[in-house]
């Protein structure tokens, strides 16, 4: 069943739809991701950056909204200028001690990520912009290079710092997976986890000075072969030695004789750098585009989720107080058919301030119309509501009309059977009101409609929810404390 309203102005946004506010470009990017080379129209990246200013623009917050989540909303803003400045974040991600910093700073020439023989040295994100990398033409034109460093994924006692280095895998465009010889489980767990996130992953098996030749070309086998055959494309596994351990030097000294020194040998750094500038000048501009939006998507869902928890705990506050007004109102009115007419006032008052709520208007007869509706789904709990509410307020009147009567001699036991009478009714009334708040709630975010099951399986399933959750007894308590204090 139902109920004739006005359209709402806006449909509900909920997290479902987020990812399809981002659909036309997202699917043409992830169609075209790993296809060589990766064919993107010029104007994939001011797409993707009007594409998240629409997302932005449709999210419709209020100011109150809008402050609770201004962290995700300057994320937004963040990745818009990211398409901006068309910047690439490179990311070195891994366990504990594999060199991704070492890494770094030889792919840069200097020393400018902290390295150590501490384990785990690397405590916190860090960036640099890589501004020399392409300096010979190659990559992405145009790009801002930033190469990221993250702590290690395996240290102990190091849960927060392991979070903060997945969180930067998940905004990089390229991840620099950094390995020290044979994978171990983790590492192997970890790759797969980054592997589902769609983006480009280059396996770097560092520190390969360490090895004789024999034994690298046994591990560097088993990788391809055996531990990321599925996960890593051959040509994304790239051997590298970014600080090698120093090694004995005969050094001749001015006056001919000589002495041995310790020397540390230049970084084997080029087979990389290659492999990350032919990926971006393949599909820079598809990396750019399609990791923005994915993560802009991500980020859409998130405040589309949160915006709906505020406004459900914004929608259950005023149910709540509407339910204690109409139950209080009840109480304390010994009218029947004022008693009803006041009801259905409040609970026309409450489903108009809910509409306000959730940013879908409706008319006062809409509103009527609903309460009308959600009256019949009670069913038998609504007409009880109407029977004990006549009934009692005959009593009620009855018992008033008894202490005139005596001048006053049966007012203490008047009083009280007319406040246990009283009671009653109000915890009737505001038990209905509830469930019918809890109803148009359901009602509005599923965009005015109930869904296929009807208004009717809507309703009895709230009700049914009310007694598990102890709704009356919580209720009629809090109407005592209301009464007392009246």
């Amino acid at each position: 069943m139902s109920v004739p309203t006005d359209p709402p102005t806006t449909a509900p946004e909920t997290p479902e739809t987020a990812a399809a506010a981002l659909d036309p470009l997202l699917a043409e990017l992830e169609r075209k991701r790993g296809v060589d080379p990766v064919v993107v129209a010029p104007d994939a990246v001011d797409r993707a950056r009007d594409t998240i200013d629409a997302t932005i623009a449709s999210l419709k917050l209020t100011p109150q909204e809008e402050q609770a989540m201004a962290s995700e909303l300057g994320q937004l803003r963040d990745l818009a200028r990211k398409l901006d400045q068309s910047t690439v974040e490179i990311v070195a991600f891994g366990m504990v001690s594999r060199g991704k910093s070492s890494v770094l700073n030889a792919l840069l020439g200097r020393d400018l990520f902290e390295v150590g023989a501490v384990h785990g040295t690397t405590v916190r994100r860090s960036s640099q912009e890589w501004a020399d990398a392409a300096s010979d033409g190659e990559g992405f034109d145009g790009a801002r290079l930033v190469l990221v460093d993250t702590p290690g994924i395996d240290e102990v006692g190091g849960e927060i710092r392991e979070v903060q280095a997945r969180e930067a895998a998940r905004r990089a465009d390229i991840v620099l997976f950094v390995v020290s010889g044979d994978m171990q489980r983790g590492e192997i767990d970890a790759l797969a986890e980054l592997r589902r996130l769609q983006k480009p992953i280059l396996l770097v098996f560092n520190q390969i000075d360490r090895y004789p030749d024999a034994d690298r070309r046994e591990i560097h086998a088993k990788l391809e072969d055996e531990r990321v055959k599925g996960l890593i494309r051959p040509e994304d596994i790239v051997l590298c030695a970014a600080r090698p351990d120093p090694v004995q030097v005969k050094v001749r000294l001015p006056d001919g004789s000589t002495k041995t020194v310790w020397e540390r040998p230049e970084p084997v750094i080029e087979p990389l750098k290659a492999r990350i500038l032919d990926v971006l000048e393949s599909e820079g501009k598809a990396l750019v585009a399609l990791n923005t939006l994915l993560l802009a998507g991500d980020l859409h869902a998130e405040i589309l989720d949160r915006k709906v928890r505020i406004r459900d705990e914004a929608a259950d506050r005023l149910i709540w107080n509407f339910a204690l007004a109409k139950g209080a109102a009840v109480a304390l009115n010994p009218i029947p058919v004022a008693d009803l007419a006041g009801g259905l006032a409040v609970d026309v008052g409450m489903i108009l301030a809910l509409s306000k709520v959730y940013g879908i208007p409706l008319s006062r007869p809409a509103a009527v119309r609903l309460v009308r509706d959600m009256m019949f789904a009670l069913g038998a709990m609504g007409l009880v509501q109407v029977a004990t509410r006549l009934v009692g307020s005959g009593v009620r009147a009855s018992l008033a009309g008894l202490t005139i009567m005596t001048g006053g001699l049966a007012g203490p036991l008047a009083a009280i059977g007319y406040g246990a009478v009283g009671v009653t009714q109000a915890a009737a009334a505001a038990s209905t009101s509830y469930v019918l708040g809890q109803g148009a709630g359901t009602y509005l975010r599923q965009g005015c409609q109930w869904g296929p099951n009807g208004v009717k399986t809507v309703i009895q399933q709230l009700l049914a929810q009310a007694k598990a959750d102890s709704v009356v007894d919580r209720l009629r308590d809090d109407l005592k404390n209301r009464l007392k204090q009246s």
